[in-house]
C-alpha cells in the first residue's frame, strides 16, 4: 500500500543516506512513495522496459525485495552533479542464481530533490532471471 497517493507531489527529498539505509535497514517499499515523482521512470538490468509510474516502481522494487529476501546491502560509493547522483553498491546473499556478491550503480536524475528517473546498473545474472519472470518490468 502506497503512503501517498499515487498522484500526490513527493514530500521528503532523496538523499544517499536515505538509500544506504532503505537498503540496508528500511526495505518498507512504501517508504519509496514520498521521495519519488508520480511519474517515475524505473530501469532495471535485463528488464524488457522501464516501469514508469510510482506504483509500478515501487512493485518492483518490492517485487525485487520478495525474490531476495536476506541480503546484505553495503553503499560503497556516492557523488552528484547538479540533478544526476549516483549510488554504487555491494549486495551480499545467498543468492539462486550466480555469485553471492552483486555490484552495481544507480543513476538518478532527481527533479527539484525528488527522484525521476532510476536506471540501475549490474551484470549479475538473478536479473536476467528476474527479468523473464517480468518481476522487475
Amino acid at each position: 500500500m502506497l503512503a501517498i497517493s499515487p498522484e500526490a507531489p513527493p514530500s521528503q527529498p532523496w538523499s544517499a543516506q536515505g538509500f544506504a539505509y532503505f537498503w540496508s535497514q528500511g526495505r518498507d517499499p512504501a517508504m519509496v512513495a514520498p521521495v519519488v515523482w508520480p511519474d517515475v521512470r524505473g530501469t532495471w538490468p535485463r528488464a524488457s522496459a522501464p516501469v514508469v509510474g510510482r506504483a509500478a516502481y515501487i512493485g518492483a522494487i518490492a517485487n525485487f525485495l520478495a525474490a531476495l529476501p536476506d541480503f546484505r546491502v553495503e553503499v560503497t560509493d556516492h557523488a552528484m552533479s547538479g540533478d544526476i547522483a549516483f549510488v554504487r553498491w555491494v549486495i551480499r546473499g545467498a543468492f539462486w542464481v550466480g555469485p553471492d556478491i552483486m555490484i552495481g550503480v544507480d543513476r538518478l536524475v532527481l527533479k527539484d530533490g525528488y527522484v525521476i528517473e532510476n536506471h540501475i546498473h549490474s551484470d549479475h545474472p538473478l536479473f536476467a532471471e528476474l527479468a523473464k519472470t517480468r518481476t522487475l518490468g
